[in-house]
C-alpha cells in the first residue's frame, strides 16, 4: 500500500480524505478487488494470475484412459501401507487399492503405521514376513523406508509406490501428479484472492516429497504472480502434531502478525485443523489455499462459509488403480518402461467449479480399468 506522508501539522480535511481514500484502497485489495495499489508490474501479474487461475480451473480433457490388460495375475496376495489411516488422502488411497485388488480377485490387506516411521518400516518386514506377492505404498516418503523396501524387492516383492514423487530407482513403478504445477495454481490463486497485496504464512510439512514440491510451486509461483505480496513466515510442522501443536503455534504467529491475510497450507487436514483459529481471529476473512480436494474440503467450498478458497485436487482414487493396474503388468512383465512412472491430472478446484465429490478427474477412469480387466480375466 503506497504510504502517505502525514505532516506533523494539523491535518488537513483534504488530507484527513486521502488517508481514507488510501486505506480503503489497502483494505479492499487484501480482501481480493481488483489490484488497487499495485504498480505497473504488479498489474501485470495480477492479471496473468487470473489467466492461469481459469486455465487451471478448466475441465480436464487431454487423459490417457486403460484400453487394454494384459492377463489377470492369479493366486496374489498384496498389502497396502499408508502413510495414516487417520489422514483422509491416505485412507482413501488404502481403501481404493483394496477396492481395486479385490476386483481382480486378489487377497488384499492393509497394514496402518499411524505415521510412525519405525511402524511404517515394521509394516514392511510383517508383509514380508507373509509371503506376500506386492506392495503398494500409499503417500510413504523414500528416505523413511528405503532400507526395507530393498530388502522387500531383493525378496521377490513387486513394490509400487503411490502419491509420493519418490526417485525411480526407490520402487519397480509409481503413479502420482505434477506437484510443482499444483503448487503454482495455489500461488495463482492466492494472488487473485488477495488482489495481488498478500501477506502470506505458510504451514509447511517438509517430511512429505509431494508437499516439498507443492510448497517449490508455491514459492515460485508467489514470486512469479505476486511480486507485491509478502511471505510474513514460514512455518513447518510435523504429521504427528497436526491437533495438538500446530493450532497452537499458528495462533502465535496470527498473534504476532495481526496483518495477514493468506494462508498457503500443505494439505487439507492442516485447514480443517487451523480453521478455528481463523474464525475466533481478528480476522476471520484469511484466504486459504490448500492440496488434496479431500471431499470435507469440496464440501466446505460448496457451503461457502469457510476460509478455504481453493484446493488442488487430483484424483486419489486414480491413482490407487492405476498403481493396482501397473502391479499386475509387473507380474506378467509386461510393464513399459514408459509406463513405471505415471501421472494423473491436476485441477484447482474452488466454489465455483466443485462438480464430483471427491473429485473423479473429469474422466471415466474406473469403467476403463474395470473394462480393461474384465476382458483379460
Amino acid at each position: 500500500m503506497p504510504k502517505n506522508r502525514i505532516r506533523s501539522s494539523a491535518m488537513t480535511l483534504g488530507a484527513s480524505t486521502a488517508l481514507i481514500l488510501s486505506l480503503a484502497a489497502c483494505a479492499g485489495s487484501s480482501a481480493g478487488q481488483p489490484g488497487e495499489g499495485l504498480d505497473n508490474a504488479g498489474q501485470q501479474a495480477l492479471s496473468q494470475a487470473k489467466d492461469f487461475v481459469e486455465k487451471s480451473q478448466a475441465k480436464v480433457t487431454d487423459v490417457a484412459l486403460a484400453s487394454s490388460s494384459p492377463a489377470i495375475a492369479k493366486d496374489i496376495s498384496i498389502v497396502v501401507i499408508p502413510c495414516t489411516y487417520a489422514a483422509e488422502g491416505c485412507k482413501r488411497v488404502a481403501d481404493s487399492v483394496q477396492e481395486a485388488g479385490k476386483t481382480l480377485g486378489w487377497e488384499t490387506r492393509m497394514i496402518d503405521p499411524a505415521g510412525d516411521p519405525e511402524k511404517m518400516r515394521q509394516a514392511i518386514r510383517t508383509a514380508m514376513q507373509l509371503k506376500v506377492d506386492g506392495i503398494v505404498l500409499g503417500a510413504i516418503p523414500e528416505i523413511l523406508v528405503e532400507d526395507d523396501v530393498v530388502l522387500a524387492r531383493a525378496s521377490g516383492i513387486k513394490v509400487v509406490n503411490a502419491m509420493e514423487p519418490n526417485s525411480k530407482e526407490f520402487s519397480d513403478a509409481q503413479t502420482g501428479t505434477d506437484n510443482v504445477q499444483a503448487g503454482r495454481m495455489n500461488a495463482a490463486l492466492l494472488t487473485v484472492e488477495t488482489g495481488g497485496l498478500g501477506r502470506v504464512v505458510t504451514i509447511n510439512d517438509p517430511q512429505f516429497p509431494a508437499v516439498i514440491g507443492w510448497h517449490k510451486g508455491f514459492t515460485e509461483g508467489l514470486k512469479e504472480f505476486c511480486p507485491s505480496c509478502t511471505l510474513v513466515k514460514e512455518m513447518e510442522f510435523q504429521l504427528s502434531g497436526l491437533q495438538t501443536t500446530l493450532p497452537q503455534e499458528f495462533q502465535a504467529t496470527l498473534t504476532a502478525n495481526p496483518d495477514i491475510n493468506a494462508v498457503w497450507a500443505a494439505y487439507d487436514p492442516v485447514v480443517t485443523a487451523i480453521t478455528p483459529v481463523i474464525e475466533r481471529s481478528s480476522n476471520p476473512d484469511i484466504k486459504i489455499v490448500s492440496h488434496n480436494a479431500d471431499p470435507s474440503s469440496l464440501k466446505d467450498l460448496q457451503a461457502g462459509d469457510k476460509p478455504v478458497s481453493g484446493s488442488v485436487g487430483y484424483s486419489i482414487e486414480w491413482i490407487a488403480y492405476s498403481a493396482v493396474d501397473q502391479m499386475n503388468r509387473l507380474f506378467s512383465g509386461s510393464l513399459a518402461e514408459a509406463e513405471r512412472q505415471r501421472t494423473v491430472p491436476n485441477k484447482l478446484i474452488t466454489s465455483s467449479n466443485v462438480t464430483t465429490v471427491p473429485w473423479d478427474g473429469d474422466a471415466d477412469w474406473k469403467n476403463a480399468f474395470l473394462t480393461a480387466w474384465k476382458s483379460a480375466k
